[in-house]
């Protein structure tokens, strides 16, 4: 009985530690790839879309997901790829640019409260020059980041 407690404890801590992002996927749909090139609404397993299908894959569009998560910008299949917007149901968001379905590149997270962090991402995680931002837009932290952790402040 301990070990299904403990299994149980674990198994809920790595789902509250997963960001919307992480979490939330876009439904493979095996009727894309028959349809003509253009723009098409529907909806897929509690998620929306309005997007641009080109050679039987989503390019680009915006994807609603049933928590109230939202994406807009660029797509690669099912993944996020290219440039976009990402906002969480709390209102927190990130712009930039994406690579399969992460933050990969240059691009700013905001909180729901104003604090930023602008700068480069690899893997969903801040990596490379960045600066941190309270919510009245004056600089707190300035440097280097290596997987999410400051290593050289400027």
């Amino acid at each position: 009985m301990k070990k299904i407690v403990l299994a149980l404890a674990l198994l809920v801590t790595g789902l509250g530690s997963l960001t919307a992002q992480e979490f939330n996927r876009i439904p493979y749909n095996p009727e894309i790839k028959g349809l003509v090139d253009g723009w098409y609404k529907f909806s897929i397993e509690g998620t929306s879309f309005d997007v641009e299908v080109s050679l039987g894959r989503y390019v680009k569009g915006n994807i609603s997901w049933f928590d109230g998560t939202t994406y807009s910008g660029d797509l690669s299949g099912t993944n996020l790829s290219g440039r976009g917007t990402y906002t969480w149901p709390d209102g927190s968001k990130y712009e930039g640019t994406f690579k399969k379905h992460q933050m990969h590149g240059k691009g700013s997270y905001t909180t729901v409260d104003g604090q930023k962090w602008s700068g480069k991402w690899k893997n969903n995680q801040k990596n490379g020059k960045g600066t941190m931002f309270d919510s009245e837009g004056s600089i707190t932290k300035k440097g280097v980041w290596q997987s999410g952790e400051l290593v050289a402040e400027k």
